[in-house]
């Protein structure tokens, strides 16, 4: 189980999504982007997380060969493992974003 709270987060952009009703989060970890999905209806709720490499290597945290995007848009299954904590991390971090 990743510990949410100690990753090391950079450049970090949050923005309400274009292709549906919520907010995507664009996030780095040790040179990795992933890109965080979050539904908003009555209240927020994640949907998933998708690696966003530049180029083909391995994620440090589900261990999949990831192709660059938009190839290798695929979930990250460790992230998808910890949504709720991811969404509460960003949530508190960044309320006015929210």
């Amino acid at each position: 189980m990743l510990a949410i709270r100690e990753l090391p987060f950079e450049a970090i952009t949050i923005y309400s999504s274009k292709s549906f009703h919520g907010l995507e989060v664009l996030f780095r970890i040790n040179n990795y982007d992933y890109q965080f999905l979050i539904g908003k209806a009555n209240h927020l709720f994640p949907i998933n997380v998708k690696h966003k490499f530049k180029e083909k290597a391995v994620c440090p945290f589900c261990q999949k060969k990831i192709y660059a995007a938009p190839l290798g848009q695929q979930l990250c299954l460790e992230f998808q493992k910890n949504l709720p904590a991811l969404l509460q991390y960003f949530q508190e971090e960044y309320p006015d974003a929210f």
